[in-house]
């Protein structure tokens, strides 16, 4: 019947597959490196991301590097390479494993295989390679790339062994020639995800926030990025519940070790509830705003005794989150901006002026002033830092925008990355997470060069 011709027909399908891989052994490896890289990470970006629109030069750089690196340069590696330095890597991977065991010489081959492949070709030509690559089609540079290579490589390299290692022996120990590459790119559409995964979405705003400070705070922007998420959306204005008073707290003072403990225990104690917060050090001083709900028969006690606090000085705002719900127009726009330049008077007015003239809405803004030394140069120079979000109630094209931010500031290091539009974006969201990355991302980034 109907059933049982399947397996056959998959069995010629599988046949001819075969036939093309021995017949072309080269354009079949890169047709399907190119293939399986694409569709990698366009499962992560799907079904782990959960992206509503799919990042297709995010896509594009992944399958570039699948077809020309994976499918070319691998081929020649694993096939023309390898086969002249380990002339007997054919006749040993097609012997039984009995002789394999048997075979000293073939083996001690194959662990030289394992061993060139995983600690000299992927250390040194694939990660540089992939980097490299990525930042280009990106817009940035190739010394770029190998710069975040170089704070990456410890973390890079221990995930790529756990999967390679083992695949890797099996490559050189049973696979024929031929079927070298399409191994590899099997196993590499799970490395793929997971390289998609780690990195695929790292410069924003990780790694775009490495690239437009790495010279301020170093480790990929990490540190500085802890303060620079606005993906976290607040909940929708229906989700408030109006039967309850609302205040906006700002608390400042004198940074301590108890300082958020003795604003929470008082909130606990006058029976508060905390929506919304964002908690930071400024110099020497700590500073904390937040959205909070209490009984409104009991908001003149709130403010009474939040105001009486020793040692900071507590500001409340009373307010209604929900007010105004549905009267604004859709967000049809949505980016992240982040730019680094000289620090100087007028660098914020410089950013907001433009925005406000292009009808871009700034929802959230966060700055970082460091001193720092920058690469090739011996004297310190003051580094300024502006990350943020902004948004359009029309269509906007990420790439007009930049162009005409680098035209007023051709001297700033810029990077705009659109994101799925969320009109409940929270300006009180942290980031921490460059595993989330997990957020959902749609990385349309370059950034200037200076």
């Amino acid at each position: 019947g109907g059933g049982e011709g399947e397996p056959a027909r998959l069995m010629v399908l599988l046949g001819l597959i075969g036939q093309v891989a021995r017949t072309h052994p080269f354009k079949f490896g890169c047709v399907f490196s190119c293939a399986k890289t694409s569709f990698s990470d366009w499962l992560v970006q799907r079904y782990i991301e959960k992206r509503e629109r799919i990042d297709w030069k995010r896509n594009m750089t992944f399958a570039s590097f699948g077809l020309v690196y994976l499918g070319g340069v691998q081929y020649s590696l694993y096939v023309p390479v390898f086969g002249r330095l380990f002339p007997n890597a054919a006749s040993y991977a097609g012997k039984s494993l009995r002789d394999k065991l048997a075979d000293a010489v073939g083996s001690r081959s194959m662990v030289a295989q394992v061993v060139i492949d995983q600690f000299v070709h992927h250390p040194f030509l694939y990660f540089p390679a992939f980097y490299s690559l990525k930042e280009v089609v990106n817009g940035g540079l190739v010394t770029d790339g190998l710069a975040k290579y170089k704070k990456n490589y410890k973390e890079d390299l221990v995930a790529l062994w756990k999967l390679w290692v083992p695949s890797t022996i099996i490559n050189f120990a049973f696979m024929p020639m031929h079927m070298r590459i399409p191994w590899v790119a099997t196993t590499s559409l799970f490395w793929t995800c997971i390289l998609s995964y780690m990195r695929g979405s790292e410069d924003v705003p990780a790694e775009l926030v490495a690239d437009v400070s790495e010279d301020v705070s170093g480790n990929q922007g990490r540190a500085l990025s802890a303060m620079l998420d606005w993906r976290v959306a607040a909940k929708p204005a229906y989700q408030y519940d109006p039967a309850k008073s609302h205040m906006l707290v700002s608390a400042t003072g004198r940074d301590r070790i108890g300082f958020v403990a003795q604003l929470s225990r008082q909130l606990r104690g006058i029976e508060c509830n905390v929506l919304d917060a964002k908690m930071y050090k400024v110099g020497l001083d700590f500073v904390t705003v937040m959205l909070i709900e209490s009984d409104p028969a009991r908001s003149p006690e709130v403010v009474k005794i939040l105001t009486s606090q020793e040692d900071m000085s507590v500001n409340i705002l009373p307010t209604d989150p929900a007010r105004g719900a549905g009267s604004e127009p859709e967000v049809e726009f949505m980016a992240e901006i982040h730019l680094q330049g000289g620090d100087e008077p007028g660098v914020l007015e410089r950013l907001c002026v433009p925005l406000a003239d292009m009808s871009l809405d700034i929802t959230a803004l966060s700055c970082h002033q460091a001193v720092v030394t920058l690469p090739g140069k011996q004297e310190e120079e003051k580094r300024f830092t502006i990350t943020g979000m902004v948004r359009a109630f029309t269509p906007r094209d990420v790439s007009t925008i930049r162009a005409q931010l680098e035209e007023l500031e051709p001297n700033w290091r810029i990077g705009i990355v659109e994101v799925d539009p969320n009109p409940n974006v929270s300006a009180f969201s942290e980031h921490l997470s460059t595993r989330n990355r997990k957020l959902s991302r749609k990385d349309t980034t370059t950034h200037h060069k200076s």
